[in-house]
């Protein structure tokens, strides 16, 4: 992969990013009740997040692939992991966070399925990279808000978390 554009990005890249999308999103007055991480890129921003955003992590789960090995492209993302029924989020502000906004289906997914079982919910969104490309899903139009960190172009992705040599990430 040497060959092609890459992004490395350090957690204090992504840490520094989110911050800075925190204090955009407290400028608008922007409250929510509850952060819902999408399992597994937008975990560890959820968490980071929370440090400016003092709220409760929901975390749902997909999967991009359709095989156990993780190599046959599903043609939607597949649930793995759901919110419990018992969550009533009826009159609450969600804040959906996911790591990367590349080709949009996995955001159209989880937006289009959170408004379709939680009618009473408000939902916005934040991902911490947008790469600037043609997108596959839609942003559903009753999302409130869409926050970006980074508008970035269409590079191959390397995040600290997937670091199988943390020390050597990066250099």
């Amino acid at each position: 992969m040497s060959n092609i554009q890459q992004y490395n990005f350090t957690y204090n890249n992504i840490h520094n990013t989110i911050r800075n999308t925190a204090k955009t999103i407290a400028e608008l007055g922007y409250v929510p009740d509850y952060l819902l991480a999408i399992g597994g890129g937008g975990l560890i921003p959820a968490r980071i997040m929370r440090t400016y955003i003092n709220r409760p992590i929901l975390i749902v789960s997909l999967s991009r692939y359709s095989d156990e090995t993780g190599t046959a492209p599903a043609s939607q993302p597949i649930k793995l992991q759901w919110l419990e029924t018992d969550i009533d989020l009826t009159g609450k502000k969600v804040l959906v966070i996911d790591e990367v906004d590349d080709e949009r289906t996995t955001l159209e997914f989880t937006l289009q399925h959170l408004f379709d079982s939680h009618p009473g919910a408000e939902f916005s969104a934040f991902v911490v990279h947008n790469k600037k490309k043609e997108k596959k899903g839609q942003l559903p139009e009753q999302l409130k808000h869409f926050f970006v960190g980074e508008e970035i172009e269409d590079y191959w992705i390397n995040y600290a978390w997937d670091a199988e040599n943390i020390d050597a990430f990066g250099q």
